[in-house]
């Protein structure tokens, strides 16, 4: 959701791979949130309107467009009202990242027709185009998502861990025992979501990371440095040896293969400390 300070008003924001028919079971989904949304004071808890929007490949956006715009009138002729939508079709070419804002209805607000129509997100540079990538990984959406989605989900979300404990290890007093808080390597991995995360299976996805994130570590010079809970991992840097060690075991780290084990259950996630 993205909240706009001045109106307001929420993009409610629905991301999918492509598009689906009215008669999907995805379908139902798609009525109770149009339902929801159409009172963004209940459904969000805040004053003003929602729009809900979804994402896809712009080549599906159009047909997607008219499928919502049969489940409106659908919610409107069984007695509801209905949040105003529209799609938010993502294309890639040789200039870049372009998002293209396309409304089932016209709304009259001028912060919302100011952002209709096809944007340039991001230029061409390198092949890599994953700015929307904000959050990574959400524990509670991980079983609705394909094994090598969630995989590269994970591995993303690891990667942005080991960089949150490069940056403590590269500021750390020496010698230290330096203590890395999972809560805390996460919230930071996540740009602060994290923090607003109440899942059950949050427990289990720190202590995977953090094992992950002891295993790296435990070799060379630090074997037998790292100790491991399932809420921190504590390594004891004795030199700058021990720091420049440390920082280059996490940055060349085999993170593809570390997903797949850990999420294959290969890597044993139990709290080895009894913490």
């Amino acid at each position: 959701m993205f909240h706009h300070h001045e109106s307001c008003d929420h993009l409610v924001l629905e991301c999918k791979a492509s598009g689906f028919g009215a008669e999907s079971s995805t379908a139902d989904q798609a009525r109770k949130l149009l339902i929801a949304c159409a009172d963004a004071n209940v459904a969000l808890g805040v004053p003003g309107d929602a729009l809900v929007l979804y994402v896809l490949p712009s080549e599906d956006a159009e047909l997607q467009r008219q499928c919502l715009d049969e489940l409106a009138e659908v919610v409107e002729g069984s007695g509801f009202t209905s949040a105003a939508f529209g799609t938010l079709g993502l294309e890639i070419d040789e200039d870049g990242l372009w998002a293209h804002l396309s409304l089932g209805r016209l709304l009259d607000k001028a912060h919302v027709q100011a952002i209709v129509g096809r944007v340039h997100v991001v230029p061409a540079a390198g092949g890599d185009f994953r700015p929307l990538y904000i959050i990574p990984y959400d524990p509670a959406a991980a079983d609705n998502q394909a094994p090598e989605e969630r995989a590269y989900c994970y591995r993303q979300l690891l990667e942005r861990v080991y960089l949150s404990a490069v940056r403590e290890i590269g500021t750390a007093l020496i010698p230290d025992t330096l203590v890395l808080m999972g809560d805390e390597l996460i919230r930071q991995a996540t740009y602060g979501v994290s923090a607003k995360w109440h899942a059950k299976e949050l427990v289990q996805l720190r202590t995977r990371l953090l094992k992950n994130l002891a295993s790296e570590l435990g070799k060379k010079s630090l074997k037998g440095k790292v100790d491991f809970s399932s809420v921190r991992v504590e390594v004891r840097i004795s030199s700058e040896d021990d720091r420049q060690t440390a920082i280059n075991l996490l940055l060349k780290a085999n993170s593809v293969q570390l997903a797949l084990e850990s999420l294959n259950g290969q890597i044993d996630i139990e709290d080895e400390a009894g913490g």
